[in-house]
């Protein structure tokens, strides 16, 4: 690979662009897209390359918006903030924080910019609360011919709706304005318990939390659960969100094991498949149960440092008994060594078309692989399974869906294409896997 290779996180999709722009305004980027307009070339906006899937792969030239970020304004009165969209979600939640301001709900990530985290239907979890981009209040957005369009629920209502999951087929935001809340902390409780105690349970256990999931080595007979609750913040000087202590007992958690012996761990069994399941025990065991409370954005998200390749898919909560004993039974007779566990996690639902939430109560269930290992027929062969049920991929994460299967999980699905027509005619946003997942 050489410096202008473009490559996904885990490097499984890579692309040589023609050029690599920075712009340093929205004007300049305006001037960009116009002349991409206008010579017929295809121009992709890229955030931090977490995506699995091709989603941001790049065709002829590649621009990225490091040097569009940053807090642009703040409005206490209205609990409002307005950012750059190349802004990182942890650069976003530290400036919150400055004003004693956070995002009401986040996923556990926190290295994508605002933009790209938009754009892929990026969530949390809470059978109350909806995707990420349910908190955004208004943005301002460039068309393919570098026109300036500004979206909210009032002003150009059909856009803003569409772009709030618009897998950067639509435009490309500049500035986002975001409803937020004042600071809150959370207390988070991490434990194991038995299988049979637990997934016949989650539905009524997650509606009865703020948030919460839970993690599974198929095969072992314990899940990991992890229950957030939110809570105001205390008087200055009366107790500290976290102590030092906690702090540190968290880094050694997080950190140490989930990044420095994990990777260990996964790398092992990258070599040795055979002996992943007992990997899989330990690493069960070494991460113990722990109470802690702690500024909410602290809690929401980790840095993850492993590269891995991911595969989630989401349905209706009504069908969780049925596709959980089937996805029991697919592990069973198909015996696929896992180095991650599965994770599964809820949202509330919403009104975003491609959202994997539209229409539905919604849960989640997160396949992962270290980056080392062969992940395809894994992921192909429970992709199958998910399939079955009426599962909706992650649009930035492994799947193998096209246009046509996909027009029938997504009631909006012919208004969102009609709309990506209408806004970019000649196709400048898109790449090999839009034209797959959109057109066909």
């Amino acid at each position: 690979m050489t410096a202008s290779t473009w490559t996904t996180w885990a490097r499984q999709h890579q692309a040589n662009p023609d050029r690599i722009l920075h712009p340093k305004s929205a004007q300049e980027l305006a001037r960009l897209l116009q002349e991409a307009d206008q010579q017929g070339q295809k121009i992709k906006v890229l955030g931090k390359g977490r995506s699995s899937s091709a989603i941001a792969q790049p065709v002829d030239q590649q621009v990225t918006l490091d040097y569009m970020s940053g807090l642009v304004s703040v409005d206490q009165e209205n609990l409002t903030a307005t950012f750059m969209a190349g802004t990182s979600i942890r650069q976003a939640n530290q400036l919150l924080g400055r004003y004693k301001l956070a995002f009401t709900n986040l996923g556990r990530l926190d290295n994508q910019t605002l933009a790209g985290a938009i754009a892929t239907g990026f969530h949390g979890s809470g059978s109350s609360y909806q995707i990420f981009a349910s908190q955004v209040a208004s943005f301002t957005m460039l068309d393919a011919s570098g026109q300036t369009l500004t979206c909210s629920p009032v002003e150009n209502p059909d856009i803003f709706v569409a772009a709030l999951c618009g897998l950067g087929a639509l435009g490309v935001m500049t500035q986002i304005t975001f409803r937020v809340v004042p600071q809150f902390r959370l207390h988070a409780v991490e434990r194991g318990h038995a299988y049979r105690d637990i997934v016949h349970t989650f539905p009524e256990r997650a509606r009865s939390a703020d948030h919460y999931k839970f993690s599974w080595f198929p095969g072992n007979k314990e899940v990991r659960t992890r229950r957030l609750t939110r809570l105001d913040l205390l008087p200055e000087g009366y107790m500290p969100a976290g102590s030092y202590l906690s702090q540190a007992r968290r880094y050694g958690g997080d950190h140490l094991l989930n990044n420095g012996l994990f990777s260990a761990v996964s790398y092992a069994g990258s070599q040795l498949p055979a002996v992943q399941p007992t990997l899989n025990r330990v690493s069960n065991w070494a991460k113990g149960n722990r109470r802690y409370a702690d500024y909410s954005a602290r809690v929401f998200t980790i840095t993850r440092t492993v590269r891995q390749n991911n595969m989630e898919y989401a349905f209706d909560m009504v069908l969780f008994d049925q596709v959980m004993e089937e996805v029991r039974r697919y592990f069973e007779r198909e015996h696929p060594v896992m180095s991650y566990p599965l994770v599964v996690r809820t949202a509330a639902a919403d009104q975003i078309p491609l959202s994997q939430a539209y229409g539905r109560e919604t849960f989640y269930i997160s396949a992962r692989a270290y980056w080392r290992q062969d992940y395809r027929q894994l992921f192909k062969g429970l992709e199958e399974v998910f399939k079955a049920y009426g599962g909706r991929p992650h649009w930035g994460q492994f799947h193998t869906q096209d246009a046509a299967s996909l027009a029938g999980l997504y009631p909006a699905f012919e208004d969102f294409v009609e709309l990506q027509q209408e806004l970019d005619p000649q196709g400048t946003f898109l790449n090999p896997y839009l034209e797959r997942v959109l057109l066909g």
